[in-house]
């Protein structure tokens, strides 16, 4: 009995015939393309809302800053103004 060399025992499976039975199992092509498109789109917007918290606390610490620079600035307004007019109060009994 001679087997042509494409002929196989039954019951054996050659590696091109496991990847194929394995290929008819997969996913369409675009059904796996659509969910790596889905996942890095996720990723990207988990990134930019990353970006976006890290953008909005260092504006906040910096408004932050700003507001208590502010608060100093005018209370040495308010101790210049007191200044002034006592000084004026002088000059003009």
């Amino acid at each position: 009995m001679c087997l042509r060399s494409s002929e196989s025992f039954p019951g054996t499976r050659t590696p091109t015939m496991t990847s194929a039975s394995r290929h008819n199992k997969r996913k369409p092509k675009t059904q796996i393309h659509l969910r790596v498109l889905s996942l890095t789109r996720r990723r990207r917007m988990l990134r930019a809302e990353k970006e976006m918290e890290m953008r909005n606390m260092k504006l906040f610490l910096e408004n932050q800053s700003i507001i208590r620079e502010n608060e100093a600035l005018k209370k040495k307004a308010l101790l210049l103004h007191q200044e002034n007019n006592a000084l004026f109060s002088l000059l003009h009994p």
